[in-house]
């Protein structure tokens, strides 16, 4: 027999055997043991490759180590991994064979993937249209509720780490386009910028635990420990100072030393101000603590007052007696 022949009948054979298989079980398995646990490809072209797989669902594949698709085109790849939803695809690996201990994803037209456990640390969902896209999960997250949805587990914080390569370079987030950023830089600290908007704070409450400078250059607040330094101007309908440390009632106990008229009289000719009240030089230079300079204000009125008092009481006595001589 000639040696082409021979190929065509051998291959005609293999053809033979091949549509049997695929006419028994409506699948194929590619690879799989001939005994102990045996792959079972039983969906209408399914595919499987490994060991103890199951590829139940028409179009579908399983490939690895009890590896199952269940459902139509569902894809199952890997250790202990199930995909139960038409068109799901699964990747990775769970912990055993048991139903609850699965890597199993559920979802129609989604991609799970994740190692040594039964759930998922990354989850894409399903685009809304063929113009569109779907949305991303990271950690035990089926159905993200934006682009990407981070949760954590239970011992752990939820967070986005964003390293450079090299201390020279700025790690940063931007949003919408290049003039709207979060940024590190290095030897700069963190900024915001926001360019072609503002930025709004919409809280019941802000807390700050730091020194805060608004429109004013490099080395403004040194000069005081102050918590907010500001260049320009601040518009508010209400400001409350507390703790306050010392007030001037004072001047209305029995003993205190008021100046005589004369003597303040006196002080303002030789200085130009009201005693205890900085200079105008003094203002310029330093500049003026508006709780202290409020005191003092009040000092001063309540000392007014105590002269207003006293020449009150005199003109009371010139009256009685003006009074008294009138009546003579």
């Amino acid at each position: 027999m000639k040696p082409r022949l021979l190929y065509v009948i051998m291959l005609f054979v293999a053809l033979c055997h091949c549509a049997e298989k695929v006419s028994a079980q409506n699948g194929c398995d590619l690879c799989g043991p001939a005994t102990a646990n045996r792959n079972i490809a039983s969906g209408l072209y399914s595919s499987t490759i490994g060991a103890g797989c199951e590829s139940r669902g028409q179009y579908s594949f399983a490939v690895g180590y009890f590896s199952k698709s269940y459902a139509a085109n569902a894809i199952a790849m890997g250790k202990c991994v199930r995909a139960q939803a038409a068109n799901s695809v699964v990747i990775g690996s769970g912990i055993s064979n048991t139903e609850s201990r699965m890597l199993s994803n559920n979802v129609p037209n989604s991609l799970m993937i994740g190692f040594n456990s039964a759930l998922p640390t990354l989850f894409v969902s399903k685009s809304s249209a063929y113009n569109t896209t779907g949305k991303v999960g990271i950690g035990n997250v089926t159905s993200p509720e934006a682009k990407l949805h981070i949760k954590s587990d239970a011992n752990e914080d939820a967070g986005v780490f964003i390293e450079p390569a090299n201390s020279s370079k700025m790690a940063y987030i931007q949003l919408f386009d290049e003039n709207n950023r979060i940024c590190v830089k290095p030897d700069a600290g963190l900024s915001i910028m926001s360019q072609n908007a503002k930025i709004n704070l919409d809280a019941t409450q802000v807390a700050m635990n730091a020194q805060v400078t608004i429109n004013a250059p490099r080395g403004f607040s040194e000069e005081g420990d102050y918590a907010l330094a500001v260049q320009g101007g601040i518009m508010t309908t209400k400001v409350l100072v507390k703790d306050v440390e010392d007030w001037y009632d004072v001047v209305f106990e029995d003993g205190y030393d008021l100046q005589s008229i004369e003597d303040v009289e006196q002080y303002i000719n030789e200085n130009g101000h009201l005693p205890d009240i900085p200079s105008d030089q003094d203002v310029f230079d330093k500049g003026y603590d508006m709780v202290e300079m409020d005191g003092l204000l009040l000092k001063k009125i309540e000392e007014l007052t105590l002269y207003t008092i006293e020449l009150n009481n005199l003109i009371k006595c010139q009256q009685e007696i003006i009074e008294s001589l009138l009546s003579e």
